[in-house]
């Protein structure tokens, strides 16, 4: 597997924040340690990590609850948030636990295991730093090898976005057609992602803060999804705000 930037680039990022990674996999079991370790000096930030894939070795090891893993199942932003949780204080000793960042993996790589609620591929992302918590759904349409490598490489990247200090965190850059009413509302019409358009049937809430205007918007089928119209600079983002996507 080639060594490719983002491995790099969370190093170099870590040694300038003075902070070290941790990583609880599951169905990536290791995947992420492997990349990480495969750059020359990883082990001045990296910790290491935890491979937990039964929930025995999920609530033993990482200190996730019983409950969590009955009640919402292994594949879940409660499960990867324990995770990145417990394996933060798993692996805390000599370092203080306010420099460590913990990120957690736990999917259906496939080919079975899916569910309808659960589709094949289906993947949450968990990240637990001292200021910062949020987990991350995705559905790949890979292989089963594909899959755990997407789910790896992207579990760094929002590590690196974190690191960066990014705060559109978990968003994809899309093409949206739009128009401003006269009140001055925007109204998506219609997104075009991964070479496919689709149309925006209704739009409800829509809010303002610091990154630009969020509009929650909702496609053929019941899929909802966050649109992000950032003024500075200007463009689009996109990001399912939970639940397995349907448009992956």
């Amino acid at each position: 597997m080639a060594l490719d930037a983002v491995e790099i680039e969370v190093g170099e990022w870590l040694r300038k924040r003075g902070l070290k990674l941790v990583a609880a996999e599951s169905c990536t079991g290791g995947l992420i340690g492997h990349l990480i370790t495969n750059v020359p000096g990883s082990s001045e930030y990296y910790l290491g990590s935890i491979t937990a894939y039964a929930y025995e070795a999920k609530e033993r090891l990482l200190g996730v609850r019983h409950e969590t893993l009955t009640t919402y199942g292994a594949v879940s932003e409660q499960t990867v948030l324990e995770m990145a949780r417990g394996v933060r204080v798993a692996l805390a000793d000599a370092v203080p636990l306010e420099q460590i960042i913990g990120v957690s993996v736990s999917g259906i790589a496939g080919p079975g295991g899916g569910m309808p609620e659960k589709p094949v591929g289906l993947t949450w992302i968990g990240l637990s730093a001292p200021d910062f918590e949020q987990a991350w759904c995705y559905v790949w349409n890979g292989s089963r090898s594909e899959n755990k490598e997407n789910s790896a490489r992207q579990a760094l990247r929002l590590v690196l976005d974190y690191l960066r200090g990014r705060t559109d965190m978990g968003y994809e850059r899309v093409e949206v057609g739009a128009r401003w009413l006269r009140s001055g509302a925007l109204i998506p019409e219609t997104v075009y992602w991964k070479d496919q358009t689709y149309r925006i049937e209704s739009t409800g809430r829509t809010w303002e803060d610091a990154d630009g205007i969020h509009i929650l918007c909702m496609l053929p089928g019941g899929q909802v999804m966050e649109l992000l119209f950032k003024l500075n600079p200007a463009g689009w983002l996109m990001r399912m705000p939970a639940g397995p996507g349907k448009l992956a």
